[in-house]
């Protein structure tokens, strides 16, 4: 950087600009924070999983949970559940997913890797979060996982894989039967360290961010739409200008533009495509509940096609729900037929959409005084919330280096450039051989996507690959993917054997199925008696008002924005109205 930072120009609204202008305002009171949208970009709503950081994160800008859950619709999130990713056969319909065989789902729950200390603590030992970062002697990294113990149980047959997440996430009963995380006296039921997360509306979500935290911090708030780019002869970018004639000055520019990268794609920087990342379509529509209580999951579905993979989120008052596929495999047409036939019985809120892009990203992700937020710098795919997850990382990381220069009274030098650069790369390239993972460790061999995919895994040895990531001290509950996730994939892809070194104590052994025994019988013991999901979230979070009704306000709220939007643009001499998030 060239200079202190004394003024930060966003540009883009939608969840990753908005987000990132709040945080700002928030931590860095003295400098001036602008935010610039434009309707002819308009945000893009798919992602609406998300990862357990958000809650954190959302308490710390100063948001009361239930108040923005009830604003965005939102539920709480126990987990992803896979289905049909390992076991061949046609998944044409949604039941296909939503009623199949034990043995062919696997949850993923918001669990840890735990020292081995925790096998023989007693009943009254707490669990402390240094427990989650530290091994039994008090050392960085959990390198004794009492996960292993576990692992060696099935080794000697005494488990099946699909019981892993009923040993060992307290969460997987109550998704198992739609219950809620809280009970009727609002006791949390999981563990209180990031044992949650939510499903959200993410056309909803800048509203109460803008509304309640960036305004009233002082986020100045501009409607336009670039047109020009002004650059000293550095290639710092001064100002930027709208098609109204303002010109927009600033120290740093966060670019929160998505696909568009309107400023990031003027900064002359090496785009690197992700050509192993095949599923780069998405046909995605909102679908209205047919059986609310049966649909009305506490967790995100995960369910594999014959070219790629289809999501399932519920919100209160509506499914969301996207179709990501290969078009190397199938057509953009025969996707879209395909995705209506497997919601053939249900009704689509709206017509369902075509999105495409590249699998990439971008060398450096902080160039010059240009920081590329969330799907500007990089994009995957929409598998396993990684989209708001990644940006997040981005403007947190951007403002800690911020706040340590003005500490210093110190402009940010290129190490600190650097650092983040190396960071954010990190965790892009881990949640990247993560999601490809899903597909590469498959037995499948029934269509020629997932038999290319397999063919990939074993030339580039995938499995030995998978299992040195949850070897990784380092990948802790804070990392981009926690050890524990990377064996839960493994075991159930059927990527477990005698080649998988384990570190466990024979003597140990009884003790550890005892304690496993123990905490899936406890989590069944609450889940029993937890209130359903769907009920209790009308209850609590939406004042007994019914899904159908929630949806019918949204609807008729929207309508109006859309009117009120065409009589500005129709009456406009250049202001453009804010977009109807």
């Amino acid at each position: 950087m060239k200079s202190k930072i004394k003024s930060i120009v966003v540009v883009g609204g939608g969840v990753g600009g908005w987000f990132s202008a709040a945080w700002m305002a928030v931590k860095h009171p003295n400098i001036k924070v602008t935010i610039i949208e434009s309707d002819k970009i308009p945000p893009i709503g798919v992602g609406e999983s998300t990862l357990p950081q958000l809650g954190t994160m959302m308490k710390e800008i100063g948001l009361e949970e239930r108040d923005w859950m009830t604003h965005t619709n939102s539920i709480y999130k126990l987990g992803n559940k896979f289905v049909g990713w390992n076991i061949e056969g046609k998944r044409d319909h949604n039941t296909n997913h939503f009623w199949c065989s034990r043995w062919d789902e696997q949850y993923y729950g918001f669990s840890y890797a735990l020292p081995e200390k925790n096998i023989t603590s007693g009943l009254y030992h707490p669990l402390e979060k240094k427990d989650l970062f530290r091994n039994s002697k008090g050392q960085p990294g959990v390198d004794d996982k009492w996960n292993d113990y576990w692992l060696q149980l099935l080794r000697d047959g005494r488990k099946n894989h699909w019981e892993m997440a009923q040993d060992m996430q307290e969460a997987t009963y109550l998704m198992d039967y739609n219950k809620s995380p809280y009970d009727w006296n609002d006791n949390l039921l999981v563990g209180t360290w990031q044992g949650v997360t939510y499903h959200v509306d993410a056309n909803r979500f800048p509203e109460i961010i803008r509304d309640k935290i960036a305004i009233p911090k002082g986020v100045n708030h501009l409607h336009g739409h670039i047109t020009d780019i002004n650059k000293d002869d550095d290639g710092y970018i001064t100002s930027i200008v709208t098609e109204d004639g303002e010109e927009i000055t600033g120290d740093l520019f966060l670019d929160c533009t998505g696909f568009h990268r309107v400023l990031t794609k003027t900064m002359d920087i090496e785009w690197i495509p992700m050509p192993e990342i095949t599923t780069t379509d998405i046909v995605v529509a909102p679908i209205k509940y047919k059986d609310v209580k049966k649909e009305f999951r506490p967790y995100t579905m995960s369910n594999a096609m014959d070219e790629g993979w289809l999501f399932v989120i519920p919100l209160y008052n509506r499914m969301g729900s996207g179709y990501v596929f290969d078009k190397t495999e199938i057509s953009v047409e025969d996707a879209m037929k395909k995705y209506k036939k497997y919601w053939e019985g249900h009704e689509f809120i709206q017509e369902p959409q075509h999105m495409s892009w590249e699998a990439g990203k971008y060398k450096t992700q902080w160039n010059k005084n240009v920081v590329s937020i969330g799907m500007t710098g990089s994009m995957i795919e929409p598998m396993e919330a990684n989209i708001l997850g990644i940006a997040q990382a981005g403007f947190q990381l951007c403002s800690s280096l911020i706040a340590r220069a003005e500490e210093n009274d110190e402009v940010i030098g290129r190490g600190s450039l650097h650092a983040y650069n190396k960071n954010i790369d990190w965790l892009v390239e881990t949640i990247k051989r993560f999601i490809l993972f899903h597909y590469t460790l498959t037995d499948r061999e029934d269509t020629p996507f997932w038999k290319k995919k397999k063919q990939l895994g074993i030339d580039e040895n995938h499995k030995e690959k998978c299992w040195r990531e949850y070897r990784v001290p380092g990948n802790n509950a804070e990392s981009g993917v926690p050890d524990f996730m990377w064996a839960m994939m493994a075991v159930a892809m059927g990527k477990f054997d005698d080649d998988i070194k384990l570190n466990t104590k024979p003597e140990l052994m009884e003790q550890a199925n005892e304690k496993f025994s123990w905490l899936r019988t406890s989590a069944k013991r609450n889940g029993v008696n937890a209130p359903n999901a769907y009920e209790w979230h009308k209850k609590v979070l939406f004042s007994d008002k019914s899904h159908d009704e929630v949806l019918q306000e949204n609807l008729e709220k929207y309508s109006k924005i859309v009117k009120i939007k065409e009589k500005v643009k129709s009456s406009s001499s250049g202001t453009i109205a804010s977009p109807g998030n």
